[in-house]
């Protein structure tokens, strides 16, 4: 889905995100404030490392899902909401507020306001392999048609942020010690979005919201119309 964004809604929302993401943080833009973060090569090689092992808890939590015995109403809530985040949040919002993301900021030929940002990630690149890097040079190919196919350009919302927090709530309801954990990898998720220079800080304080809001949707109406049989 995300490679079409790009494709049938031109980035037009940029600028604006970059200019809330300021509004909210008090006139800084929010890796200003994480700059202690951003100047440590070790540490943004920890977050690179977080942000990459989302998929592996993707996968897990979705297996993990699916293979539950009893077929409860926490496991109908977890995969509508899994289903429901991606397409509302992944698409179709996606498409109204398309967005690059600050790492392709100065590419758009937006203005050099990650400027700094970006060189601090290309120093610790020189020491630690910083991963973000070499896939945002391969997904920025793949949209000016450099290299054949694309794996998508898009960054309102954070998908990876949704989806950390989406873990986070159904792993609260299974067991706390995993609820907390899992909140842990959705805050790390979240800073590390913006570190990596993937997303405005915008963009995960809005996917958390949808997250919230559509798993909470997803338990009223199966709380509701759940047929017969479900296990609560």
């Amino acid at each position: 889905m995300k490679g079409a964004v790009a494709i049938l809604s031109p980035f037009a929302w940029d600028h604006a995100l970059a200019q809330a993401d300021r509004v909210l943080h008090f006139g800084r833009a929010p890796h200003e404030w994480l700059w202690f973060i951003v100047q440590s090569p070790l540490a943004v090689r920890s977050f690179n490392l977080a942000y990459n092992s989302w998929f592996v808890v993707l996968i897990a939590s979705v297996f993990i899902a699916c293979i539950t015995r009893r077929d409860t109403k926490l496991r109908h809530q977890f995969l509508m909401s899994f289903m429901l985040v991606w397409i509302l949040a992944g698409f179709f919002l996606a498409m109204g507020l398309s967005s690059a993301g600050p790492c392709f900021y100065e590419r758009l030929g937006l203005g050099s306001d990650y400027h700094s940002l970006m060189q601090a990630l290309a120093a610790a690149d020189r020491i630690y392999p910083i991963w973000a890097l070499s896939t945002q040079d391969i997904v920025w190919s793949g949209y000016i048609g450099a290299t054949p196919g694309s794996l998508g350009i898009s960054a309102f919302p954070s998908m990876h942020v949704a989806m950390a927090v989406l873990f986070a709530l159904y792993a609260t309801r299974r067991s706390r010690l995993a609820g907390l954990l899992m909140w842990a990898f959705a805050a790390i998720i979240m800073v590390g979005s913006v570190v990596l220079g993937w997303h405005y800080a915008v963009d995960g304080y809005a996917s958390v919201l949808i997250s919230i809001a559509i798993w909470k949707a997803c338990g009223y109406f199966l709380g509701k119309f759940a047929p017969e049989g479900v296990a609560a």
